[in-house]
């Protein structure tokens, strides 16, 4: 079996590739900037606004491991007409912890039903909060933290299950390769239920910065993304984002993980452990 994956380069894309090929699955490896080949991975060129590269992306993998258009109306019309255009048997989309519980005309639910509706073999794995936003997404946190030691999240006291993306490749890397998983959804968390508050003073702790939360106002949060420069679809859907943490959608913690994996999800303490250590001062000579 040979497994397309979409956005392979970025923060979860590319943690799915890995777990892929450490278990021995040759990856159709798909981006707008495809990466370096290997022995068991295949870069393609793939954009979503370009049909002409399906097909080719695509080319004889049998299944796909999908995201989708997160910020798009048309979404759910693009998503049938990718899976209308390919011959693959089973389909993996990556969601989000609470799509199924939300009208059937919200984007990314409206996404979830292309899929159960194309007649595919498919699961619905749905991650919560990312902890590698921390320090991989440049205007989600990773910024403001670098910058301005400022974990930007307008959350109040919501707590949030945050899912670590090596967590979520390992429960793609089940669903994809195990019986049993057709027709299903899967929510996948990390076992603790943090604030925004409490993940900037476990970063702080850790780094030894003087990393603090700023709850932003919603009208301070779209000037804040406003400046990324990115499309204002983008910066309403990261606002939106807020509204379902400040009204408790990603509180939720799951065994989905361990049940699926035998194994027990990653802590926010080991992620930050693992990568918000204070560099060590060069020996002087």
């Amino acid at each position: 079996m040979t497994v397309w994956i979409e956005g392979a380069t970025g923060k979860a894309g590319r943690r799915v590739v890995e777990a892929l090929t450490a278990a021995g699955v040759p990856v159709r490896a798909a981006s707008r900037h495809p990466g370096e080949p290997s022995a068991s991975v295949t870069p393609v060129r793939f954009d979503w606004y370009d049909e002409s590269t399906w097909t080719p992306a695509v080319g004889d993998a049998e299944a796909v491991f999908l995201k989708g258009l997160d910020s798009d109306d048309d979404a759910a019309a693009i998503m049938t007409r990718f899976l209308a255009a390919s011959s693959v048997s089973q389909v993996v989309l990556m969601s989000a912890v609470g799509v199924d519980r939300t009208p059937e005309v919200a984007p990314r639910r409206a996404v979830e039903l292309a899929v159960e509706r194309s007649g595919r073999s498919w699961t619905i794995l749905r991650p919560s909060w990312f902890l590698q936003n921390f320090d991989e997404d440049e205007w989600v946190f990773a910024g403001a933290l670098r910058e301005k030691n400022e974990l930007y999240a307008g959350s109040g006291k919501s707590r949030v299950g945050f899912t670590d993306t090596r967590d979520l490749a390992d429960a793609a890397v089940a669903v994809l390769t195990e019986e049993g998983h057709e027709g299903r959804g899967y929510t996948i968390t990390g076992p603790d239920q943090l604030t925004f508050g409490e993940m900037a003073e476990l970063l702080a702790e850790v780094s030894g910065r003087p990393i603090h939360h700023v709850d932003a106002t919603p009208s301070e949060h779209r000037a804040h993304f406003a400046k990324s420069g990115r499309p204002e679809a983008w910066v309403n859907h990261m606002l939106h984002l807020f509204e379902l943490v400040r009204a408790g959608v990603f509180s939720p913690v799951t065994e989905d993980f361990e049940h699926l994996t035998g194994k027990k999800p990653r802590t926010p303490r080991q992620y930050a452990e693992e990568n918000w250590q204070p560099r060590a001062l060069p020996a002087k000579g």
